[in-house]
């Protein structure tokens, strides 16, 4: 009986315990949700590492505006060539072209070339040349438009040539910059905008050298093609002579025959003449404004002559003669022949 007491008794304990315990439990739990997770000290993150974490340090730029990359120098002109150990920003190497003979002469001519395209003050010194240069835009619309200045700087171009004089150096060294206009100018940071301007005028010189020497190459390369010569055919008579064929001579040659002032009465593409009519030329201003620079030199008498080419075992020949059928004479075809020869070059026709 006293045992069955003494179950009962423990039984009601642990249950009191028990209700007691999980009460005490809500309310640290309550308690503890009202005063927040409190994190150990030393970490913000109970995942993350702090291994790989950078200390807060202070920077601020000491430079306004825009930094942009600046211009590349490119290596246009035939022969140049850039030294990648070499860190000077503006500079490139140049060695002699194949059809130059004087290289220091033609870099010269390039750069008072290249000066007087753009319109920039030249002075020559002892390393070269100091260019200054005013850039210049139009501001406004239609007819209150003004040109504004925007930014000017100046610089010393500086060639440096080998003895030999067929290899070198040519570089910019930039003395000074001022921005003009804060509304047009790049928002760049100077030093970078010097930089960029640098390079971009070493380029446009190296453009002015490589446009000198093509067409100096196109000028040899005409002067090869050009397969026109003063010969006499089989009578004795003179005749011009050229290597191209029939067909290509034949649609070449009527704007020349008018270039040096016949006019071209009719044609034969048959027979491959054309029936033409020579006046002298005079001084007055429509004659010099509708007519050709050659028009009118030839010391021939004025009237009617035919142009006739025809096939020989040494090329095409194209021959001057009367209407009676009489050739030009040796003098008359001597000049014939020099005015053709500045007009084929002048046209770069291929004869």
């Amino acid at each position: 009986m006293n045992f069955i007491k003494l179950a009962a008794v423990s039984v009601v304990l642990s249950v009191t315990t028990a209700c007691s315990s999980s009460f005490d439990d809500q309310k640290d739990n309550a308690e503890n949700r009202k005063s927040g997770l409190v994190i150990p000290a030393g970490f913000s993150d109970p995942k993350k590492s702090r291994e790989y974490d950078l200390p807060k340090v202070k920077a601020s730029a000491d430079v306004e505006g825009e930094v942009t990359s600046p211009t590349t120098v490119l290596v246009i002109f035939e022969g140049s060539w850039i030294d990648l150990e070499d860190k000077h920003p503006a500079k490139i190497k140049v060695e002699k072209p194949e059809l130059v003979e004087d290289f220091p002469t033609f870099i010269d001519q390039g750069i008072q070339s290249y000066a007087e395209q753009n319109n920039l003050t030249l002075t020559k010194n002892s390393t070269g040349y100091r260019i200054e240069h005013l850039i210049q835009e139009d501001d406004g619309y239609w007819f209150f438009e003004d040109l504004v200045d925007v930014e000017s700087f100046a610089y010393n171009l500086v060639v440096n040539m080998k003895p030999h004089g067929r290899s070198g150096e040519i570089y910019i060294d930039m003395l000074n910059y001022e921005k003009l206009s804060s509304d047009l100018a790049p928002n760049h940071v100077a030093s970078y905008r010097k930089e960029a301007l640098a390079v971009q005028s070493l380029n446009d010189v190296m453009l002015e050298l490589d446009y000198i020497y093509r067409v100096k190459l196109l000028k040899e390369r005409a002067s090869l093609d050009i397969t026109l010569s003063l010969v006499k055919n089989v009578s004795g008579n003179y005749v011009i002579s050229t290597q191209q064929d029939m067909k290509y001579v034949w649609s070449q040659i009527d704007s020349i025959i008018e270039d040096m002032g016949f006019d071209i009465d009719d044609s034969d593409e048959d027979l491959h003449i054309f029936d033409v009519t020579y006046s002298k030329s005079n001084d007055s201003f429509w004659n010099r404004l509708f007519n050709s620079d050659h028009s009118g030199k030839l010391d021939i008498e004025p009237g009617k002559y035919e142009v006739v080419l025809s096939s020989s075992t040494t090329g095409i020949h194209i021959s001057f003669r009367s209407k009676k059928g009489s050739f030009l004479d040796q003098a008359s075809m001597e000049k014939l022949f020099e005015i053709m020869m500045q007009i084929v070059k002048e046209d770069e026709a291929e004869l």
